[in-house]
C-alpha cells in the first residue's frame, strides 16, 4: 500500500496529464459519433489547432522551397541554353562579317581589272613591315613563282600607288613604298600636266609624307593638288594616283621650292596589294 501511495506521489501529475488527454480523446470521438462536438471534443481541437497550423506552415514553406528550386533549375538550364545560342549567333555574325569582306575584295579587284585592262595584276598579302629608322618597305606572300619581278609597280584596289618592288624571291618579294627615302616617280602637276618628281624625303618619311621637286619655274603647285604618275621611264602606268599637296614651301623670291606630299594610300592599313606585272600605255 504504501508502494502504491509513493508511486502516486512521485508520479501523480503525468497519470492526471495522461487521464486528462485520455478523457479529451474519448470525448472528442464521442462527440464526433452523435453529429456533434462536445466540450471534451471542443478543448481537444483547441489543443490541436496550434499544431495543425505549425504542419500546415512547414508544410507551405518546404513546397515554396521546392518549387523554387524547381524554377531555379529550369531558369539556369534556360540560361545556359542561352548562352549557347548567343555564341552560335556570334559565330555566324563573325562568318557573315568575313564574307562580306571577302567579296567586297573580289568585287574591287574585279572592278579595278574591269576598269584598266591595259593592266596584268597579281595580288598579294602583306605578311610583314620591318621596322627601320632608314626606309619603308613591306614583304609580300607573292614572288618569282607568281611573275613578280624587281621594278615591277605595286598598287592598292583604288588604283594608288603603294610603291616598286625591290627584291623577288619564291614565295616572297619587296616592296619599296612611296614614301621611302630612295623612291622616285615622276609625276604630272596641275591643270597644264606639268612634269615633276615625286622623290622620298628622310625627314618627311618620318611624317608620313614625301617630297615634290623639280618644278619648272611656270609649274603652278598649289595645296590640295593631287598628283598622278607621268608614266615616263616605263616602270609606272600613267594615271596612277601618287598622292596630295599636302604643303609648299617657297624661297625668298616667291619661287615654289618643294611641296610635301601625301601618300593616296592609306599605307598603315593596307593589308593587301596588287602587283602590277605587265601593262600596256594608255592614249
Amino acid at each position: 500500500m504504501n508502494r502504491f501511495k509513493d508511486y502516486i506521489r512521485k508520479n501523480g501529475i503525468r497519470l492526471g496529464i495522461a487521464v486528462l488527454l485520455v478523457a479529451l480523446i474519448v470525448g472528442f470521438a464521442v462527440g464526433r459519433s452523435k453529429g456533434k462536438t462536445s466540450a471534451a471534443g471542443n478543448a481537444a481541437v483547441s489543443l490541436s489547432l496550434p499544431v495543425k497550423e505549425g504542419t500546415t506552415g512547414v508544410v507551405g514553406w518546404l513546397e515554396s522551397i521546392y518549387g523554387y528550386m524547381f524554377k531555379y533549375d529550369a531558369l539556369a538550364k534556360e540560361n545556359e541554353d542561352l548562352k549557347v545560342q548567343l555564341a552560335q549567333t556570334q559565330s555566324q555574325l563573325r562568318d557573315a562579317e568575313e564574307d562580306k569582306k571577302e567579296n567586297a575584295r573580289l568585287s574591287e579587284l574585279l572592278n579595278l581589272r574591269d576598269k584598266h585592262e591595259n593592266l596584268q595584276l597579281e595580288s598579294a598579302n602583306i605578311i610583314d613591315r620591318p621596322q627601320s629608322n632608314w626606309s619603308v618597305t613591306y614583304t609580300l606572300s607573292e614572288g618569282s613563282e607568281s611573275g613578280i619581278e624587281v621594278g615591277d609597280c605595286v598598287i592598292d584596289s583604288s588604283y594608288n600607288l603603294v610603291g616598286q618592288i625591290i627584291e623577288s624571291g619564291s614565295g616572297w618579294s619587296t616592296v619599296r613604298s612611296v614614301i621611302d627615302a630612295d623612291m622616285k616617280v615622276g609625276t604630272l602637276v596641275g591643270d597644264g600636266g606639268n612634269a615633276a618628281m615625286v622623290i622620298g624625303d628622310f625627314s618627311l618619311m618620318q611624317k608620313g609624307q614625301t617630297k615634290l621637286t623639280y618644278l619648272t619655274e611656270e609649274t603652278q603647285v598649289l595645296e590640295g593638288d593631287v598628283l598622278v604618275t607621268s608614266g615616263k621611264g616605263g616602270a609606272f602606268p600613267r594615271g596612277l594616283e601618287i598622292g596630295t599637296v599636302s604643303s609648299v614651301i617657297t624661297e625668298a623670291g616667291g619661287q615654289v621650292e618643294y611641296a610635301a606630299v601625301t601618300p593616296a594610300s592609306d599605307l598603315g592599313a593596307l593589308s593587301e596589294v596588287f602587283v602590277v606585272k605587265s601593262f600596256t600605255s594608255e592614249n
